[in-house]
């Protein structure tokens, strides 16, 4: 009996202790379920349970701001790149286009539009460097959306409050699920990158555009100096062959046809004639073989 009742002396003075702990210690430990609860709940975010709905729309909607600090801090870094190129592509298509402006409203190549192909040379110069600038950045995202152990190491957060989930080797499943929010971002920001470069082929295609419609003002050019220069030749020719005939009748020799009457007008009238018909027969063979416009 005396066993019994210390027995039960015991356990109601344990029961009376836990009873009567410090609110203070509660508190704490109310603290370190509340905390444990919503760690838990936000890390256990998924891909399915988080992007639930459209996840352009949700990105839209801004519930991007509800991500770990390390991928905010990666999406502020591709929002400044992609926006420096963004402004740097715009500044490119807005000054060539004040170049295919300014040659398409020349008329004809003339001296005030001599420097278009240095213009539009310089400008493409710049185009190119650009490109190479995005496609680097494609290239550099590309090579890290098709490691997904990279794109899981990038939740920093749920790998110091989860190291049992990155143990190597790390399973497929775990992987698809720790890299669905870093490959979101990073798809975000390629397809704005190829926006840019798909911008920058649009301006090249103007450019290169512009530069043929100028060599073929060039060669439109070149044609009617060498119709020109056709057309002088063939005068020079028949001009030539009348000085031949007056040079043959001019010479100093005795020919007995000094002193007839009409001889001097009968030469120079066939002469003339001569001239006249050699010329309308350069045309002709010149107009049949092609060489001379149709509207000659």
């Amino acid at each position: 009996a005396g066993v019994s009742m210390d027995l039960s002396s015991l356990f109601v003075s344990q029961q009376q202790q836990q009873h009567d702990q410090t609110p203070s210690e509660n508190l704490n430990n109310d603290d370190d379920d509340t905390e444990f609860n919503n760690d838990r709940k936000f890390l256990t975010l998924s891909s399915s349970d988080y992007y639930d709905g459209d996840e352009w729309d949700e990105m839209q909607a801004k519930k991007w701001i509800h991500l770990p600090f390390e991928l905010q801090s990666m999406d502020a870094v591709l929002h400044t790149v992609c926006s420096m190129l963004s402004d740097e592509a715009s500044e490119l298509e807005d000054e060539a286009k004040v170049v295919i402006t300014y040659l398409l409203e020349a008329k004809s190549y003339n001296s005030q539009n001599e420097a278009g192909p240095d213009m539009l040379r310089i400008v493409k110069s710049k185009i190119n460097e650009m490109e190479k600038r995005v496609q680097g950045v494609i290239r550099a995202i590309n090579l890290v959306l098709d490691e997904d152990e990279d794109l899981a190491l990038m939740n920093l957060s749920r790998l110091i409050t989860h190291p049992e989930r990155f143990v190597q080797p790390v399973p497929d499943k775990v992987l698809q699920e720790e890299s669905d929010e870093p490959e979101l971002i990073l798809e975000a920001y390629l397809q704005q990158t190829l926006t840019n470069t798909n911008a920058l082929d649009l301006v090249k295609n103007e450019i290169d555009t512009m530069e043929d419609l100028m060599n073929m003002q060039l060669d439109a050019i070149r044609n009617r100096l060498l119709y020109v220069n056709t057309v002088v030749s063939m005068f020079s020719l028949v001009i030539g062959v009348g000085s031949f005939i007056g040079s043959l009748f001019g010479m100093n020799l005795t020919n007995g046809m000094e002193y007839e009457d009409g001889v001097f007008v009968q030469v120079v009238v066939g002469t003339c004639v001569g001239i006249f018909g050699l010329l309308v027969v350069l045309v002709v063979t010149l107009y049949r073989a092609g060489a001379m416009p149709k509207m000659m």
